[in-house]
Protein backbone atom coordinates (compact mmCIF):
# COMPACT_ATOMS: atom_id res chain seq x y z
CA UNK A 1 0.00 0.00 0.00
CA UNK A 2 1.02 3.27 -0.50
CA UNK A 3 0.35 6.57 1.55
CA UNK A 4 0.71 10.10 1.19
CA UNK A 5 1.99 12.03 3.61
CA UNK A 6 1.36 16.01 4.89
CA UNK A 7 2.71 17.92 7.96
CA UNK A 8 0.43 20.17 9.74
CA UNK A 9 0.91 23.14 11.99
CA UNK A 10 -1.63 24.00 14.71
CA UNK A 11 -1.19 27.18 16.87
CA UNK A 12 -1.73 27.20 20.56
CA UNK A 13 -1.52 29.88 23.57
CA UNK A 14 0.94 29.27 25.62
CA UNK A 15 0.87 30.85 28.77
CA UNK A 16 3.68 31.25 31.22
CA UNK A 17 4.10 29.03 34.11
CA UNK A 18 2.13 30.50 37.14
CA UNK A 19 1.90 27.51 39.68
CA UNK A 20 -1.89 26.47 39.30
CA UNK A 21 -2.59 23.26 38.04
CA UNK A 22 -4.85 22.21 34.66
CA UNK A 23 -8.46 21.78 35.22
CA UNK A 24 -8.26 18.08 34.73
CA UNK A 25 -5.13 16.26 36.34
CA UNK A 26 -2.35 14.78 33.80
CA UNK A 27 -2.93 16.86 30.87
CA UNK A 28 1.08 17.33 30.73
CA UNK A 29 3.16 17.98 27.95
CA UNK A 30 6.53 19.11 26.70
CA UNK A 31 7.38 22.48 25.63
CA UNK A 32 10.37 24.78 24.97
CA UNK A 33 10.37 28.17 25.61
CA UNK A 34 11.14 31.38 23.43
CA UNK A 35 14.89 30.85 24.98
CA UNK A 36 15.39 27.51 24.03
CA UNK A 37 14.44 26.21 28.11
CA UNK A 38 11.97 23.00 28.06
CA UNK A 39 9.81 21.88 30.61
CA UNK A 40 6.66 19.64 31.32
CA UNK A 41 3.38 22.04 31.42
CA UNK A 42 0.21 22.01 32.38
CA UNK A 43 -2.31 21.78 28.74
CA UNK A 44 -5.64 23.69 29.40
CA UNK A 45 -8.27 22.37 28.90
CA UNK A 46 -9.03 25.09 25.95
CA UNK A 47 -6.03 23.85 24.19
CA UNK A 48 -6.99 20.62 24.41
CA UNK A 49 -10.71 21.19 23.00
CA UNK A 50 -8.69 23.16 20.03
CA UNK A 51 -6.28 19.96 19.80
CA UNK A 52 -9.42 17.41 19.60
CA UNK A 53 -11.38 19.53 17.42
CA UNK A 54 -8.14 20.13 15.07
CA UNK A 55 -7.30 16.17 15.26
CA UNK A 56 -10.89 15.21 14.80
CA UNK A 57 -10.83 17.23 11.18
CA UNK A 58 -7.98 15.67 9.64
CA UNK A 59 -9.28 12.13 10.61
CA UNK A 60 -12.58 12.89 9.26
CA UNK A 61 -10.57 13.74 5.60
CA UNK A 62 -8.77 10.32 6.28
CA UNK A 63 -5.50 11.56 7.74
CA UNK A 64 -3.83 8.87 10.47
CA UNK A 65 -2.09 10.56 12.89
CA UNK A 66 1.99 9.20 13.22
CA UNK A 67 3.30 11.58 15.57
CA UNK A 68 2.36 15.19 17.18
CA UNK A 69 5.76 17.15 18.65
CA UNK A 70 4.60 20.53 20.94
CA UNK A 71 6.52 23.28 20.88
CA UNK A 72 6.95 27.81 22.29
CA UNK A 73 4.45 28.22 19.45
CA UNK A 74 2.30 25.73 18.94
CA UNK A 75 2.10 21.69 18.03
CA UNK A 76 3.42 20.02 14.49
CA UNK A 77 1.64 16.76 13.52
CA UNK A 78 2.51 14.41 10.97
CA UNK A 79 -0.17 12.61 8.93
CA UNK A 80 -0.50 9.93 6.22
CA UNK A 81 -3.29 8.11 4.81
CA UNK A 82 -3.75 5.35 2.00
CA UNK A 83 -3.37 6.01 -1.97
CA UNK A 84 -5.55 4.29 -3.82
CA UNK A 85 -3.57 4.04 -6.69
CA UNK A 86 -0.71 5.79 -8.21
CA UNK A 87 -3.31 8.39 -10.97
CA UNK A 88 -3.92 9.75 -7.64
CA UNK A 89 -0.04 10.61 -6.82
CA UNK A 90 -0.40 13.11 -9.26
CA UNK A 91 -3.86 14.78 -8.63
Amino acid sequence: MMYEYTIEFLALEWTPPTGEAAEEAGNMVYVCGETGECAVRDFREEQMAHLQNFMNEMGGKGWELVQVLFNRNGAVSFWKRPIADLEDINT
